[in-house]
């Protein structure tokens, strides 16, 4: 476009000017094909400059994978494809319910949070998709020069005659795009060790922008599939008055990023000095004047310098690091409205919550000292002979401790900037033979009722706050000590609140979903929790604040930033959608509204068998859960024939997944237990017990558990199970309330069974 507008550019105006110039004539058709002809040229070269840039993005993060590990990119991997009973190459999950489960395996290159990002991004209402991971060689390298590719490919099956009418897209991206970049063995505090945490660092938000573009243009691909989306995808992105427009407006003084729009959009990656500026901005804006600045600045100096001493200041990947603390105090003061519940904050009140944020895991000895760290009540400093331990995080309670024990908050409150300046210079815990320098002498200071308030407000951010009975005892010790003192202890319960709000929420505000999920997995490895649930754990985590009316109610103000809140929606759906709970709780709600009744199967799962339940009672749903990937989808193509749609399956572990479902929710269970099988609940007595507890939990008042089997009546394992229904609020009700299930069952057409039975069990309701 660019060469094309040049010359056709230099036909016409030469002729318009020749034209002009001898024969004193002005040709308007020349004029307008020059200009755009000019035009073509601009747009050629904003394309050149636009896609140069994303060339250079792609360059630049394959560059950056590869320094880090240089075998990505490379690795050889195949996937079983339960379709075709075929291995294909790359990385493809095919579809279970709980993507998280350890049984759905992923290379150890692989980050499922990034994969899960790429995913979710890419979905399209009622259009199926599956994301392939490739080597450079099958995407990159090849004669177009892809970095992500999407084909429309039809579904058959195996077991269908004449084909499928299903389609899906399948699309293609490079390993070095969802490539686990986790810290693990470069958490050092030595140059070397900063330096590649930074390398990572700047990797993962490479990976960041590399995939929204990815997500951008395939998805734009996959919703319109039509021959001409490339050409609008190319216009589009180099549209030269979109561009123009908004370099014009980034560079007039009126509309130019000020460093509060930078730490809401980058809150997550920011540097810290530009986060301290962006805190201090909002901090003046809240009132804040200039002597407050002074000292909330000194004291930041001092917290930087202790944090850094102990290896948590910048280029530290621990969860609860310096920028943990500094993103903590920017979210309370956004979060913190100017009036709410007729209540309003002055300049005093804002400090104090500012200096209980900065403050809120000041804990040096975390990574020096365990001691008694886990008793409450327990000094938790090193006692003689004691060895050292890793410490599994902050703990408010050495907070707590370490702030009476050096008076840092009495001294804020009480000493002018100049005494404060000087009180710190000489205050240090910088190690001394790996020990931290506790045997300063008190300073001596009067305790203040602003210092009260930032120690209660310190113990409600206990985690988690509703089973810390210590935090609640002191949190209100504190409150009726204040309140016996003439303050308003409703304002400050705001105060706590929104201090504790910004606390839980600032790592999925302040972060894409990506860099939630590895701050998550951090988090996880501070606290020795297994990865694996971190998911399923971080949505249950949601339920604990973000339904609160606080919570809903700050999120629903309009001086909060709209990028805040994006983010949580964006950052929720990760982990909301991502559990594996959340589709099954969803396709429960949904035949609820549509269907008289919903019947779970479990047991030894058999596609055939739910079909047939469900083509002959219509007006029930019947949902199934197994862990036969063959039968699922053999299940799911037979489902395609079912009129009205009356049946799923859901690929997972029943002992799993049944717990998180709503109580009072199934009208029948329906185990199918052949005798042949060896069935978890049936060479594991604890897995029984937990199983039958769960069924009784989740029936409904009228609900109904039914048997099918083949397990001889006559025998020890019949017994043990039969006794430990019973055992469990189950009455035997076999005679007279299965007619029409048992009518609708054919038991002689179940070939794995060799003399099947069916028994039910009713819920005893004491009279």
């Amino acid at each position: 476009m660019f060469f094309s507008g040049m010359l056709s550019s230099y036909v016409f105006g030469i002729q318009l000017a020749l034209n002009y110039a001898i024969h004193d004539e002005f040709d308007f058709l020349y004029f307008i094909f020059t200009i755009f002809s000019v035009l073509g040229t601009i747009w050629g070269m904003m394309a050149f400059r636009e896609f140069t840039r994303s060339s250079d993005r792609v360059n630049k993060t394959r560059t950056l994978a590869c320094q880090i590990n240089p075998r990505i990119g490379k690795y050889e991997y195949k996937s079983y494809n339960p379709e075709t009973h075929e291995f294909e190459d790359g990385y493809i999950p095919f579809g279970p319910i709980d993507f998280w489960d350890p049984a759905t395996y992923a290379p150890e290159w692989v980050d499922k949070g990034k994969y899960w990002h790429v995913l979710l991004g890419l979905q399209v209402q009622n259009i199926e998709l599956i994301l392939q991971v490739v080597k450079d060689d099958d995407l990159i390298n090849t004669r177009i020069r892809n970095v992500a590719t999407t084909e429309r490919e039809n579904i058959r099956f195996p077991w269908s005659k004449n084909g499928s009418n299903r389609f899906r897209y399948r699309v293609k991206i490079p390993q070095w795009a969802v490539m686990r970049a986790d810290y693990q063995g470069t958490k050092s505090n030595n140059r070397e060790g900063v330096g590649t945490n930074r390398e990572i660092g700047k990797l993962n938000r490479n990976i960041v922008l590399l995939v929204d573009e990815i997500i951008e243009r395939e998805r734009f691909r996959i919703k319109y599939p039509w021959k001409i989306t490339g050409l609008w995808i190319y216009l589009y992105k180099s549209l030269p008055i979109k561009i123009i427009y908004n370099e014009i407006l980034e560079n007039l003084p009126g509309f130019r990023k000020s460093i509060v729009k930078e730490a809401n959009e980058t809150l997550a990656d920011i540097r810290e000095d530009r986060l301290i500026l962006a805190i201090l901005d909002v901090a003046k804006s809240k009132g804040l004047n200039e002597t407050r600045i002074e000292k909330i600045s000194t004291l930041i100096r001092f917290l930087d310098g202790v944090y850094s001493d102990i290896g948590l200041g910048e280029g530290s990947t621990e969860y609860h690091n310096f920028h943990h603390s500094l993103e903590v105090s920017y979210m309370s003061l956004k979060m913190l409205p100017t009036q709410i519940n007729n209540y309003r904050f002055s300049a005093d009140e804002i400090e104090i919550m500012l200096v209980a944020a900065l403050l809120h895991d000041y804990d040096p000895l975390q990574f020096t000292y365990n001691g008694n760290s886990s008793k409450p009540e327990s000094t938790s400093y090193p006692k003689s002979g004691s060895t050292i331990q890793p410490s599994i995080g902050p703990r408010v309670h050495r907070t707590i401790e370490t702030i009476h024990r050096y008076q840092i908050h009495d001294v804020y409150f009480k000493l002018d900037q100049a005494e404060l300046e000087r009180v710190f210079k000489n205050f240090s815990f910088k190690l001394k033979s790996r020990q931290p320098d506790i045997q300063a002498p008190l300073i001596g200071i009067e305790k203040s009722d602003k210092s009260l308030v930032v120690e209660a407000l310190i113990w409600r951010t206990d985690f988690p706050y509703f089973k810390q009975e210590t935090a609640q005892e002191m949190f209100k010790k504190l409150l009726s000590e204040l309140r016996a003192k003439g303050h308003d202890i409703e304002k400050i319960n705001i105060l706590s609140e929104v201090l504790w709000l910004s606390d839980l929420s600032v790592t999925y505000m302040g972060s894409d979903p990506i860099r939630a999920w590895n701050r998550v997995t951090n988090l996880y490895d501070e606290l020795f929790l297994p990865k694996l649930e971190a998911v399923s754990r971080t949505d249950s985590y949601f339920s604990d604040f973000a339904d609160t009316h606080l919570f809903q109610e700050l999120m629903r103000m309009k001086g909060f930033p709209d990028v805040f809140k994006n983010r949580w929606n964006s950052v929720y759906q990760f982990f909301h959608e991502g559990n594996p709970s959340t589709i099954l709780i969803r396709t429960i709600t949904n035949a609820r509204k549509s269907f008289l009744k919903i019947n779970m199967v479990i047991g030894y799962f058999k596609g055939e068998f739910i079909y047939q339940l469900a083509n002959d009672i219509g007006a029930e749903f019947f949902i199934g859960i197994g862990e036969d990937q063959n039968e699922i989808y053999y299940a799911k193509s037979k489902f395609m024939e079912l009129e009205p749609q009356n049946a799923s399956v859901f690929w997972g572990n029943p002992i799993k997944l049944l717990p998180n479902i709503p109580d009072d929710s199934i009208d029948n269970f329906i185990i199918n237990m052949p005798k042949s099988v060896q069935l978890e609940i049936l060479t594991n007595t604890s897995s029984l017990v937990s199983l039958i507890s769960t069924i009784r939990a989740k029936l409904t008042d009228t609900g109904t558990l039914r048997i099918v089997s083949d397990i001889p009546k006559v025998g020890d394992l019949f017994n043990t199970l039969y006794k430990e229904i019973l055992s469990k609020g189950f009455v035997d009700c076999s005679g007279g309330t299965n007619s029409y299930f048992y009518s609708k069952l054919n038991l002689a057409s179940l070939s794995y069974y060799s003399n099947p039975y069916l028994l039910s069990f009713c819920l005893h309701r004491p009279k």
